[in-house]
């Protein structure tokens, strides 16, 4: 439903942020389905980002999506890899910062 939507914003995005949880597989794998997305509606200089989320998490829980997988999936469509923790900051910074540094080129 929200596919036709986004696909708009895409279009004129600098930086695209695609974010999926590491103790959830199944986020893992409907992430992909975003990433082709992105990839169809992006212009050329957009800087796309595949995070994954709950780094906080994943020493208390299992961890479902080894960092490999993150980093193969980017690597496939061109996009830059984190693993961050959006409730504790860690690596969160990192990443806001090379958008601005790529819009400003």
């Amino acid at each position: 439903r929200f596919r036709s939507i986004t696909r708009q914003y895409f279009r004129k995005a600098d930086g695209i942020l695609v974010m999926y949880d590491v103790t959830a597989k199944c986020s893992f794998t409907a992430v992909r389905n975003w990433m082709s997305s992105v990839q169809e509606g992006i212009e050329d200089g957009a800087v796309v980002f595949l995070l994954g989320n709950k780094m906080d998490t994943a020493q208390r829980e299992t961890r479902n999506v080894p960092k490999v997988e993150g980093e193969r999936l980017a690597k496939e469509y061109k996009a830059v890899f984190y693993e961050c923790s959006v409730m504790t900051g860690y690596n969160i910074l990192e990443p806001m910062v090379h958008v601005a540094r790529s819009v400003n080129r």
